[in-house]
Parts: C-alpha cells; structure tokens; sequence
C-alpha cells in the first residue's frame, strides 16, 4: 500500500516506503486444497525511474515564457509615466519599438515624444529594432537643451 503521507502525483518518488505485490506467491506461501496459494504474498520496492519514460510532471501545462525588463524614463517622460522607472513583462523576442508601443497603449501621451527619442540598452545607445534580452535595462532619453 502507498505511503499515506504522500499525494498520488508524488508516491512513484517515494519508492522506499511503498511496495507492489508480485502476481505469484513466494515459495514460503501455502497452498489450499483447491491449489491456490494463500498466505504469505512476495513485495517488491517500485524502481524510482519506473515513469521516467512518460516524463516527469508531463501532465503539468506548458507556460508561457516572458522577459523582464526595467524601464527607466527622463526628462517629460517621467512625469507621462508616473514614476521614474517601471519593470515590464515581454514576450521573448520583443524589440524596444515593441516595448515603447506598449507604454503608448497604455499611455497615448508617449506617441508625440517618439520622433525625438533616443534609445538606450544597458546604458548604451540602441536602435529601436535591437531585440531585447531578460534583465536588459531600457531608458528613453528625450533631448536635452542647454548650455
């Protein structure tokens, strides 16, 4: 019998402590008139790798992967995005076009300043089609005035 303590997904992990019965009596088994064995019936330990061909947790969904990006913003744009900096969630493969697109979704505001944006990724400037990695820093750097 299984071990209680352990829910159904697990027990093939837990091997030492539960056991199957084999299909015939060991020969310490005794055997009625009618010639069926009774008695004593053989235990085997389940091998630990017995569902490794299914695949562990294959039953479980596939998730969907995404990146995670820090934003950070300057100038104007601060005050349109509320705050200094915010963490994104992309998909893989997004470019930084892609994640400005997103700000500008939320925030139709951003849409004027693109034209004389510039972008940077991981404090070094970037082209708006480089694609963006997980952990990437982005800042959206409007023109600066001055002397």
């Amino acid at each position: 019998m299984p071990c209680p303590d352990f829910p159904r997904a697990f027990r093939p992990l837990a091997a030492w402590c539960w056991t199957l019965p084999t299909k015939h009596a060991t020969h310490s088994a005794r055997r009625g008139q009618d010639g069926a064995t009774q008695g004593v019936v053989e235990r085997r330990p389940l091998a630990l790798a017995a569902r490794r061909a299914a695949g562990y947790n294959s039953s479980v969904s596939s998730v969907t992967r995404s990146i995670q990006v820090k934003v950070l913003f300057f100038g104007r744009l601060k005050e349109v995005a509320g705050g200094a900096e915010e963490l994104v969630e992309l998909s893989p493969g997004s470019r930084i076009e892609e994640l400005f697109a997103s700000f500008v979704a939320r925030r139709p505001e951003f849409a004027r300043y693109r034209s004389s944006l510039v972008a940077s990724r991981n404090q070094e400037f970037a082209a708006w089609s480089t694609p963006l990695q997980p952990g990437d820093e982005i800042a959206f750097l409007p023109p600066v005035s001055g002397g």
